[in-house]
């Protein structure tokens, strides 16, 4: 009998541990305070910078800049190239916005973006989206 009660706790912490251990999304989860804290600025062009200018930059063929002071712009209420006359970024409206769809990959305006370096992190399409869906602000 003392040998299944060990067993027991043995697989009890086990088990534990494993659910310890399960990794979680990338980042962390938005509360309400920090979504409306959002900036396009400080929170939004950053990970254009980061992930996107490679390709995305003056020379880019669909004239799409995501360089800093041309990027805002050249996104929100602005109508895609590609898939026109869908706006890249529709304030208020993730389904609408071809921006949305690119980044995830859900083949409804083509590939994934960005092609290089892979996707961008659950944290970086969390902070797109709850800008995208408070507005779209030039903050």
């Amino acid at each position: 009998m003392e040998i299944i009660k060990k067993i027991s706790i043995g697989s009890l912490l086990a088990l534990f541990l494993m659910v310890c251990g399960c990794a979680a999304e990338e980042g962390p989860v938005f509360t309400d305070i920090e979504i409306e804290e959002i900036s396009f600025s400080t929170d939004i062009q950053p990970i254009f910078t980061a992930n996107c200018i490679t390709c995305h930059n003056e020379s880019h063929y669909t004239g799409l800049n995501l360089q800093e002071g041309f990027s805002y712009n050249l996104l929100v209420n602005t109508s895609s190239t590609n898939y026109s006359p869908n706006l890249r970024i529709a304030p208020f409206d993730l389904e609408n916005s071809v921006l949305w769809h690119k980044i995830n990959d859900d083949g409804v305006f083509g590939g994934i973006m960005p092609q290089i370096g892979g996707p961008l992190s659950n944290f970086e399409l969390e902070k797109i989206a709850a800008w995208i869906e408070l507005g779209a602000l030039d903050n």
